[in-house]
Parts: structure tokens; sequence; C-alpha cells
């Protein structure tokens, strides 16, 4: 019997894309290629503020996974999105304005729907992720119901839109991350949610993570704190980059405060500090080694479906620090005893201190932490898990009755 050939569609795909949910594809694609046939769908775009046009067109093998890319209709006008973005999420309005919002938020595709209104039937079903964007939202009644979604849900201000009703009423069955999603998910959707379950990703365990090897090659000297990931406003990086100044002036009168290190892409404008080193994008080597080598990683976001950087942060012993206004996050940590948090800069201080004192503590977070990963997040019982809950053969006929699969369902909030 041959694979089922599925197709998985997301906004960008590839490893120069910085991204929870487009890392997380990347991992179940290559796992899950044992089991099924696995075409990426997805755009040329890689910066996920412009969707410009970047990758080129056309049929690629992308470490072993055949990706096929469309061109984005036109890049994004940044500032008119963002207008629209504050006075559709702040005032009064109406279907049409959430129509005109997800066509400034994109990426809009009119290729890609081409080709799944066209060649739909040359799949067996779907995985469609992140609720957020256009390529999720511009194919839902091509899909006829035949996919399956890892939404990547969490409390923030889009997710109240009216519109994304549709999003979680279509799938044939929904893929959460941790808890805290499908609770949240449950509770902002007052309808029947199709079939749902937890299941996440896993980790690969690192074989060689060498702290000191990653300290004598980019030159650093002093103990430091990490941050891997998009340094962004939307993480609440600005926030953190503030409460690590205050912090360092704070310390360095009375002793030798910890060094901040940066890794991922950069949005923001970043403080002239000599305790803070901007090193861009890393080689995946290099990330696990600072892992390996911080006093502990900081996760300031807000807003997390799933902290992929925290399970790595633990599969090499290194604690964390959360915002404990980050409901997923806080989850991760209570179920680990992996970490601390903090919710204002006095704590992000106080923690600080502590984390850097306290060898013993950090041992003992660390630790659990990566028993924690091993437990929870190994990657055969989750593939098991996927193959189990993701399966097309018995929707075939059903679907076809119901070219749309859209469910009729009461209104969450009035537009």
């Amino acid at each position: 019997m041959s694979a089922p050939r599925i197709g998985f569609i997301i906004q960008r795909y590839g490893p120069e894309v910085v991204g929870g949910a487009e890392s997380l594809c990347r991992a179940i694609a290559r796992r899950l290629s044992a089991h099924w046939d696995i075409e990426v769908l997805t755009t040329c775009a890689i910066d996920h503020m412009t969707w410009a046009n970047e990758f080129p067109e056309g049929l690629h093998n992308v470490e072993g996974i055949a990706v096929r890319r469309f061109a984005v209709d036109s890049p994004r006008n940044v500032r008119r999105f963002n207008r629209c973005n504050e006075r559709i999420l702040m005032k009064f309005h109406t279907a049409e304005d959430e129509s005109r919002w997800m066509g400034l938020q994109g990426p809009r595709c009119t290729r890609l729907q081409h080709y799944l209104q066209a060649h739909r039937s040359a799949y067996d079903g779907f995985v469609v992720f992140n609720y957020l964007y256009a390529t999720t939202y511009d194919s839902l009644e091509r899909l006829g119901g035949q996919f399956y979604l890892l939404p990547f849900a969490h409390d923030e201000p889009p997710i109240y839109l009216r519109l994304f009703e549709d999003v979680f009423c279509a799938p044939r069955g929904i893929i959460f991350c941790t808890e805290e999603e499908r609770g949240f998910v449950e509770q902002r959707f007052p309808f029947h949610l199709p079939r749902h379950e937890v299941i996440g990703l896993g980790v690969d365990m690192p074989e060689d993570a060498d702290g000191e090897r990653f300290c004598a090659k980019y030159g650093i000297r002093e103990p430091f704190i990490l941050y891997a990931g998009r340094i962004d406003a939307s993480k609440n990086c600005d926030t953190m980059l503030y409460d690590f100044v205050t912090y360092w002036d704070a310390r360095r009168a009375t002793g030798k405060p910890l060094s901040l290190v940066l890794c991922g892409a950069n949005q923001l404008t970043l403080p002239r500090h000599p305790a803070i080193r901007y090193l861009g994008f890393v080689s995946e080597q290099d990330k696990w080694d600072a892992m390996a080598a911080a006093r502990f990683l900081v996760l300031p976001s807000r807003f997390e479906s799933l902290s992929i950087v925290l399970l790595e942060a633990w599969a090499v012993g290194t604690p964390v620090l959360v915002n404990s206004r980050c409901g997923v996050s806080m989850g991760q940590c209570r179920r680990s005893g992996g970490g601390l948090c903090f919710c204002n800069t006095d704590e992000f201080i106080a923690a600080a201190d502590w984390l850097a004192g306290d060898d013993q503590l950090r041992a003992r977070l660390g630790d659990r932490g990566r028993r924690f990963v091993l437990a929870r997040y190994h990657w055969p019982r989750i593939v098991e898990r996927y193959v189990e809950f993701v399966r097309f053969e018995e929707a075939a006929a059903a679907n076809a009755l119901q070219p749309s699969h859209f469910a009729e369902r009461p209104s969450a909030l009035p537009v």
C-alpha cells in the first residue's frame, strides 16, 4: 500500500525562515516523510513583515522534502496594514473591514489558490499550519474540509476577529501544541470544535553541545543570559532590553552582572551597550553550544502557542526565565520545574541575581527541564500520535457531498 500523499500548507518554509510554526512544520515534515508522501505548498517569501518574493517559484527539494513555491501577489504595505490593524482591533467594524484586513495581513497568493482548485484531488489530504495568515484563510473552501489544522493559537487581538470562526470550524481535526492552547481555543470559540488532540512536537537531543566551544568562537569571556529567536517588539524584546539594561546598571557597582547575548533576526534598534552582544543568525551547532554556555535562557514573549526554544534549552540542561503573563510558557515551566518567571523589571533583576549566583539552583532546574523533555517530547512517540490522529480515508465520501465545509455555528462576537 502506497503512502498517503499529504500537502502541508504554510506561509513560509525553509531553513532560512525563523519562526515557531515554520520550525515545527519543517520538523514534522522531515520526521513524517517516512510515513507520508509530503509536499509543502508555500510562498516565495522569507520576511513575514513584507512577504517579498525571495525564493524562486516552482518545485524544489529542501532537506529531502518536496517544496512547491508560489509567488505572493504583492509585498505587504506595512504602514497601511498597521493603520488598518489599529483601526479594526480597536473600533466597531464590519465583515468587509475584516476581509480587507486579511488581504493586507497576507500573504495573498492567487497562484497557490488556483493550484489547490485544480489539483486538490491529487492529494489524500492536507495539514495546514497557523490560523493567522491568508494562506490558511483563503484555502478553506478549496480544501473542502479535507485538512487538519495546527493553529498555533494564543490570546492575541486578531484571534477575536469573527472571520477566524471559519478557520476553527472548517478542519477535519485540530492539533494543539499545549493544553493551554487547547483550553484557550475552547474558551474563545463557543461552538463544537472538530475532533482535536494535543500532540505538539519532538525535540532532537543534541549529541554534542559545547559551551566552551561557543565562547571561544565568539570571544565571549563573561557569563551571559541568552535570548534566541526573532528580536521584535511583538516578542516583548523591547521590554526585555530595558529590563536588562536596568539590571546591569544596578549591579555593575556591586559585582559582575551577566551580559546578554542575542541570536536571531533583529527587527529592533538595539541599544549601544557594552554588555549586549548581537550575533545575528547562528548555525544549528552554534545554537546548541550557546544554550549549553548560557547561565539561563530568557523568553520575554507574552504570546506563545508552544515555545520550542524552551524545550531546546532544557534539552541541554539550561534553566529558563519566562514572562509570567504568558500562560503557555508558565504552563511549560510548571510541568517541567525547569525555570523561573518574572512580570516586571524588579522581578527580572531578582531572578537574574538568583540564577547568576546559585549554581546548585541552576543545575537543579536544568536537570528537571532535561528529564521533562526526555519524558514528553521523544520524537518516535510524537510521530506515532500524528500517524494515529491524521486520517483521511473515511472522510473522502462525506466531503464529496459538501464542497464547502463551513459549519453553521453561533456567532462568537458581534461584528
